[in-house]
């Protein structure tokens, strides 16, 4: 028999034609043959801009459905991303949908891998318009849960966890409720460095240091600013770095937190900050969040995250009973035999802004605070009648641009700050906080900057922003000044008193010779500049149990309050680099003590 090679060849050719149309008709809906295909099968990427920089996701679709989700980088906040990166994704495939709420306190990252995933959508060839209808209403049926606790705590932070684990430790049965998706507070979001002097773990490594030093330092920062002030009380201070040495080490003998390091910071070379060690991959004050929440879990101490306390229960006589929320099921009463106020400050709302520090109005969207830092416990302690702390101010953390991508210049010294008057204000190398106060007092600063090749990566975000009115740009300093509004001989002067003294070494403000590099590379910017926060100085009135005060002096009886709710007795206007946890941490642990010891 013989066979036909050229009628074969053509047989194979054919067969493989038609497998091959075969495979492309599964990859691709529109050639399948099935109308109902909603999407083009396939793994897409896409990227959107989050909170930090981008955040790139990956998805994968068949021909009906989104199959997975996942964030495969970003460089949001550890601890406060944790969320909207486990959530979103898990929640837009269970529910095949882009309606989803985003995560209270990380809304930008939320918002980041829905606008990943909606371009991922697109790619496929999906409807997004449809995925974002929302797929029905809650509806709120009126039903109110109940729950009695001995004590409740409201915020989630570094008072708020702590008090907790401290109640715990005295007996009491606990609940914390936050109004965020997830536990921290601010503190989660600093370094997590905690002050404390002469403690074990310094001796361990042979430091040498005396409450008598950090006091020093102490009263020689608050002179710097506002020295009429009738705050700080030193008896207070006194007393709250004796209490500091305790919970620096109760952290370690009770919670079961380890610390990594004993270092001294900026100005404060002494090595008194008392960083973490990693605990679950997280750093800094993610870390010490983390240890202290790893303590709470494992003795099921209940963390009531999305749960916003709204009021507090107070009976016929004054006495505090409870507290009322809202959580996603609706309202929730709290019957609780003790409360304790650890929800923070206020640098994120700008009307209390307005209202207590005018300084800083417009600021909150700048400020390093964490989202939930919107003065809840505060007013509803003053509704029941707490006295507040008077000349309320702010915790510095230098300034800002309301600029994206310029977030390096706030720690950058060898620029250039004038004022309305086109004159320098400040020593642009001093401490943080102490520029932050001096910003604060300028009707309109400026931070200047030439075009250095140093400073490439910023001047290319300063192009895109100069038609915001945020950003001038001129070849001279003269045609700056002018773009800026100030006077122009005055503002030339100063670059040139300025110039001259960089090249020489020697600066009329006392900057170091490090950072003194002369201006002279055309063209040059003028950036507006914000004070910056990291919290505030303020709040209601405590004893040294930290039990909520009247105006009169009397005690709100059952209620306590610490961290940002009760901060400002201890401060003028000038932060102190480690006190501002460690007083979280602090007043948390002897509230919580007070309050489980005094349950009747």
């Amino acid at each position: 028999m013989k066979f036909n090679t050229t009628k074969i060849l053509s047989f194979i050719l054919c067969f493989m034609m038609i497998f091959g149309m075969a495979a492309c008709q599964s990859e691709s809906p529109e050639v399948s043959g099935n109308p109902e295909a909603l999407y083009k099968a396939g793994m897409y990427t896409a990227v959107a801009k989050g909170n930090n920089g981008d955040v790139k996701v990956e998805v994968v679709f068949d021909d009906s459905s989104i199959v997975s989700v996942k964030v495969l980088e970003h460089s949001e906040t550890q601890g406060l991303s944790d969320t909207p990166i486990q959530r979103i994704p898990e929640e837009i495939v269970s529910g095949q949908t882009l309606a989803v709420d985003t995560v209270s306190g990380a809304t930008n990252t939320s918002k980041a891998i829905l606008d990943a995933v909606e371009d991922c959508v697109k790619q496929a060839g999906g409807n997004a318009d449809k995925l974002k209808e929302a797929k029905g209403t809650y509806n709120n049926t009126g039903n109110e849960t109940v729950i009695d606790t001995d004590v409740v705590v409201v915020g989630g932070g570094g008072t708020g966890l702590v008090a907790a684990a401290s109640a715990h430790e005295n007996g009491s049965d606990v609940i914390v409720l936050e109004k965020l998706a997830m536990a921290g507070g601010s503190t989660g979001l600093s370094g997590g460095g905690i002050g404390a002097t002469d403690t074990k773990f310094q001796r361990e490594e042979g430091i040498e240091d005396s409450k008598e030093s950090w006091m020093q330092l102490w009263k020689e920062r608050q002179a710097t600013s506002n020295p009429d002030s009738i705050y700080p009380d030193y008896e207070v201070v006194d007393r709250f770095m004796d209490e500091a040495v305790i919970t620096t080490e109760w952290l370690v003998d009770y919670v079961g937190h380890e610390y990594g390091s004993i270092e001294g910071y900026g100005v404060d070379t002494v090595r008194r900050l008392h960083f973490p060690k990693e605990v679950d991959g997280k750093k800094g004050g993610a870390a010490l969040i983390q240890s202290i929440t790893n303590f709470l879990n494992k003795n099921n101490i209940e963390i009531m995250t999305e749960t916003k306390a709204t009021e507090l229960l107070v009976d016929d006589k004054g006495v505090v009973t409870g507290v009322v929320a809202e959580g996603k099921g609706g309202k929730i009463v709290i019957n609780a035999k003790k409360v304790i106020l650890a929800a923070g400050g206020f640098a994120k709302n700008e009307e209390l802004l307005e209202r207590f520090v005018p300084e800083m109005a417009g600021t909150a969207e700048l400020s390093a605070a964490s989202a939930g830092t919107t003065g809840d416990g505060i007013l509803m302690a003053e509704r029941i009648g707490a006295a507040l702390y008077e000349e309320p101010w702010i915790i510095g953390l230098s300034f800002a641009a309301k600029v994206d991508g310029t977030a390096a210049i706030s720690w950058d010294w060898t620029k250039v700050f004038v004022n309305e008057n086109g004159e320098r204000f400040v020593n642009e190398d001093n401490h943080y906080a102490i520029i932050t106060n001096k910003v604060a007092e300028q009707k309109s600063p400026w931070l200047i900057l030439d075009s250095n090749e140093a400073n490439a990566s910023t001047i290319e975000s300063l192009e895109k922003a100069l038609s915001t009115g945020e950003v001038v740009k001129a070849d001279t300093f003269e045609e700056l000044a002018k773009s800026m509004g100030i006077p122009e001989d005055a503002f030339a002067n100063t670059m040139k008193d300025y110039n001259s003294g960089a090249k020489s070494g020697t600066d009329a403000l006392g900057k170091e010779s490090d950072y003194l590099i002369p201006m002279e590379k055309a063209p040059y910017y003028a950036v507006k500049m914000y004070p910056k926060t990291m919290g505030t100085f303020a709040g209601v009135k405590t004893n040294e149990n930290y039990q909520v005060l009247r105006e009169d002096g009397t005690i709100i009886e059952n209620l306590y309050a610490g961290g940002e709710c009760a901060n400002k007795i201890m401060y003028n206007q000038v932060y102190m680099s480690g006190s501002a946890v460690q007083f979280a941490l602090t007043s948390g642990r002897i509230a919580g003590a007070h309050a489980a010891q005094n349950i009747k």
